[in-house]
């Protein structure tokens, strides 16, 4: 069989109940009984809907990456913001050569990507008079701020990011300004702040109920699970040295510990555990573990970031020290970009969950991202969000008619980016356009 289907049908047979349990259920834990009485516990009903009376504008982007003979990446990127009957439309195109990896280069035209979805939505609001409105941007607001700003993989393109972050901090404060209810909205997601709070709260019951360990061992405790949450090896081996010396008293704090140091998004608990459509407490997410040293450098010595994290981007520019300066004007801003306020939203228990972001200014709460490390409960009423999103929820197939209108309308097919942009592209040139064979194995997604 050239599919090697009967290799396949062999494989899946073999190994059926594992593969149904992944698929199905995901991660099983000894804690799965506390997890779920958790989520039950803080499960929200969805607001009824109508009276939100806001107008919405929904942005997304698309882009395709080919490779050229010479060497040259290519690179088309566009974003549209749909507003009613208007669009916003941006797009880029333009080659580079790098010597990075190909899943550099593929992050870095995402990012290009994102920008002129930031772009896009600023003009919507500036331009489309949508004061008071919102703006449902695809993906995670989260994610895009902590975004480490440092030399990009393209020539000539190295300091880009600082324009990224520029034009993120300009359309946060047009919000603002605005009264713009700026969203993110990720269909995807394998976040897992949800999950790291409830073992938090698992911890501390757990602790309590330990009076035979001092003062300075639960301090022990409590930074072995920290540091699972990012060392994961470490800080199994560190609790298990702690159970050696105290035994099975600690096989529940063990038990939250290897819970903490594995892969377990919060889609997955919530798809696994909720009974009926609803909304997770918000938490108000800072800057996460990895971003804080970097943070922390940012706001002690912006100019000493910039000379670290941007030393190709100053070999490439003309002026040095005009960059620098340039580099610390952006840089300044990033300590103080908002906090994130999110949670997750299940329009119906047969569909995956949506993770939301939100600025926190939007609650009237006037806190920074480098305030905190994590995530801690917020003190928002997210209500109004939910009801929000289930205005544009159109059942399984239309998670959201706004964010499904933009993709349809901003999406490359293969057909558009080697038909219809390449053919444009040979006559502007005038020149014949040749891809590599390899392009054609997916090597530039």
């Amino acid at each position: 069989m050239p599919q090697f289907l009967d290799a396949f049908i062999k494989q899946v047979s073999e190994k059926r109940e594992a593969l149904l349990q992944k698929a199905t259920l995901g991660r099983v834990s000894d804690i799965d009984a506390e997890l779920e009485r958790l989520l039950l516990e803080s499960w929200l009903p969805i607001p009824a809907r109508g009276g939100i009376g806001r107008e919405v504008a929904a942005v997304d982007g698309s882009r395709a990456i080919r490779a050229f003979p010479s060497g040259a990446v290519l690179y088309i990127a566009r974003a549209l913001a749909v507003l009613g009957r208007r669009r916003f439309r941006e797009l880029e195109v333009d080659a580079f050569f790098s010597k990075a990896k190909p899943s550099d280069v593929s992050v870095f035209v995402s990012r290009k990507m994102e920008w002129l979805e930031l772009k896009a939505a600023m003009r919507a609001v500036s331009e489309g008079g949508l004061s008071g409105g919102a703006v449902l941007i695809d993906g995670s607001l989260y994610g895009r701020l902590l975004h480490l700003p440092r030399d990009q993989p393209a020539e000539g393109m190295r300091g880009f990011m600082l324009d990224y972050f520029k034009t993120l901090r300009e359309l946060l404060e047009l919000c603002r300004r605005e009264g713009v209810l700026l969203v993110g909205v990720s269909k995807e997601s394998r976040s897992s702040f949800l999950r790291d709070h409830f073992l938090a709260l698992l911890l501390e019951e757990e602790l309590d109920g330990l009076d035979s360990l001092s003062r300075d061992e639960k301090a022990e405790v409590r930074e072995i699970f920290a540091s699972a949450l990012q060392s994961p090896s470490k800080a199994l081996a560190a609790i298990g040295g702690l159970k050696r010396i105290h035994g099975d008293r600690l096989k529940g704090v063990e038990s939250i510990i290897r819970e903490a140091a594995s892969a377990r998004p919060d889609h997955q608990l919530i798809r696994r555990f909720a009974k009926a459509p609803g909304y997770t407490p918000p938490l108000e997410l800072g800057v996460s573990g990895p971003r804080a040293v970097a943070m922390r450098l940012i706001s002690r010595d912006p100019r000493a970031y910039a000379m670290r994290y941007f030393r190709e981007a100053l070999a490439e520019a003309e002026d040095g020290e005009s960059f620098i300066r340039g580099a610390v004007e952006v840089l300044k801003g990033i300590p103080g970009l908002p906090s994130m306020i999110s949670f997750h939203l299940l329009p119906d228990p047969r569909d995956t969950p949506m993770r939301i972001d939100v600025p926190s200014w939007a609650f009237g709460l006037d806190h920074r991202i480098s305030d905190f490390i994590g995530s801690r409960p917020a003190e928002a009423e997210v209500g109004e969000v939910a009801a929000l999103l289930m205005e544009g929820y159109a059942g399984l197939r239309d998670y959201n008619v706004w964010l499904k209108r933009a993709d349809e309308e901003v999406r490359l097919s293969r057909d558009v980016v080697d038909g219809v942009y390449s053919s444009a592209l040979g006559r502007l040139l005038n020149a014949t356009i040749i891809h590599p064979r390899g392009y054609r194995r997916v090597k530039y997604p």
